[in-house]
């Protein structure tokens, strides 16, 4: 065996184990998460429980909770008072600074005394108590100020699902250790999701823009292009993002709705047909394929719109063609089947997501047949920021769905004139440059 498939054969088996060890730890957290659950409901359970036989055994009891709360945090503020007396200014700050811990911990040793022992519902209402009356406690009764924190949780027509989701819940271990299990869960699913999808995630981790792929910078071989001939050259291309399929007809019928009549009717594919409201629009049965009969301008003005570009015709080449120079997106050879061209004898478009197994390296679909697609680029290589005439030649790639095999590689390369071809098989696509 050469090196080349041994190597290759290496990857493969690198990726599939890769994938498996992802998946089972997806698997796991996933279990997880669903037993934490489950724990979290049976404390909810249980809390509520607490509270409602606390409640109960509270109406018995004197003096009032507030009252003895009071007391009990009034003595806990002479003793203090005392103490800082005695000492320092630098030390009395950082006791000040303290307190509202040290009151937590007399509020809830307290409640213990008062029967709530129930940690969640001890600690959710001490923090509550005690977050009211720090900075208070030597200069004001405190009986009324925290009588309007407790009384609520001692109301006859209180809802526990409200002191739960007001209070309780962010002291429950059970909610801390959901949210753990939540979290560890969805950061499997990511690193699942980055195992299968890279083409998705930037280098450094972050998502692409949605609907778009990574397109790495570097070096990429172009050429030599057949119909309007060019040599074969390499290039080197900063890295971008590349939408995984064509512009959809429902996409640009959004870019068309934000604009002023005039400019709406004037970037209206022709054959669209007027609905009942009088605006063209396309069938509702083809929204999800590629818009065609739009001019390089309608293009650009929509790329603009969803704060992108027009590819280049090297950046188009390089996410059709790949690192190795690929001559169709899926492999060195014509395969039928893999896209909508003259052989599927379809003779119109298809949905911008068919034809997976025909996707290029980077994972981007269509970049073979449906419709070919405007690039940013002139006939002689200039890349455009505006057209300089309607009849000025523009790049456009890919064939389309009456192209025969050689005319949907990768190498093939024709022209329209940017201003005013609207043909039925001409569509595109959009990059967008990372900052």
């Amino acid at each position: 065996m050469s090196i080349l498939p041994a190597l290759l054969i290496a990857t493969l088996h690198a990726f599939g184990d890769d994938d498996a060890a992802a998946l089972e730890r997806y698997r796991q957290a996933e279990l997880a998460k669903e037993s934490a659950l489950v724990a979290l409901e049976k404390a909810y359970e249980r809390i509520q429980t607490a509270w409602i036989e606390w409640r109960a055994a509270e109406a018995e009891r004197l003096p009032p909770l507030s009252a003895f709360l009071a007391e009990r945090a009034s003595e806990w503020g002479r003793e203090e008072a005392v103490k800082r007396a005695q000492e320092g200014p630098r030390e009395a700050r950082a006791a000040r600074r303290a307190e509202l811990d040290e009151l937590q911990r007399v509020l809830r040793a307290a409640l213990e005394e008062r029967g709530l022992t129930e940690p969640a519902l001890r600690d959710a209402l001490a923090h509550a108590a005690a977050r009211d009356a720090a900075g208070r406690v030597a200069r004001e009764d405190l009986q009324g100020r925290f009588a309007a924190v407790v009384d609520p949780w001692l109301q006859a027509g209180q809802r526990f699902e409200l002191l739960w989701n007001d209070s309780i819940s962010p002291r429950a271990e059970e909610v801390r250790e959901w949210r753990d299990r939540y979290d560890g869960y969805i950061a499997a699913g990511v690193e699942l999701d980055r195992v299968r999808h890279p083409e998705s995630y930037l280098p450094g981790g972050a998502k692409t823009r949605p609907g778009m792929v990574y397109v790495p910078g570097g070096s990429y071989l172009v050429g030599p292009n057949v119909g309007f001939e060019r040599k074969k050259r390499r290039v080197t291309l900063r890295p971008f993002l590349i939408d995984r399929c064509e512009v959809s007809n429902a996409d640009y019928l959004t870019f068309l709705e934000s604009l002023e009549p005039e400019q709406r009717i004037a970037r209206t594919p022709r054959h669209w047909k007027a609905g009942g409201d009088g605006r063209p629009r396309p069938p509702t049965d083809r929204l999800d394929h590629p818009v065609s009969g739009v001019t390089w301008r309608d293009a650009d003005a929509y790329a603009r719109f969803v704060g992108k570009r027009l590819p280049s015709e090297d950046e188009w080449e390089a996410a059709s063609r790949g690192p190795d120079g690929l001559l169709y997106p899926w492999g060195p050879d014509y395969l039928e089947e893999r896209c909508n061209d003259a052989r599927l004898r379809l003779e119109t478009t298809v949905p911008v997501g068919r034809f997976a197994e025909g996707a290029s390296p980077f994972k981007v679909l269509n970049l073979a047949g449906n419709v070919e697609e405007w690039t940013r680029s002139l006939e002689e290589g200039d890349v455009l920021e505006e057209l300089p005439s309607n009849i000025a030649a523009v790049v456009v790639r890919g064939g389309h769905f009456l192209s025969p095999p050689e005319n949907v590689s990768a190498l093939f390369r024709w022209v329209a004139p940017g201003g005013s071809s609207r043909e039925l098989h001409l569509g595109f696509r959009c990059v967008a440059d990372l900052k």
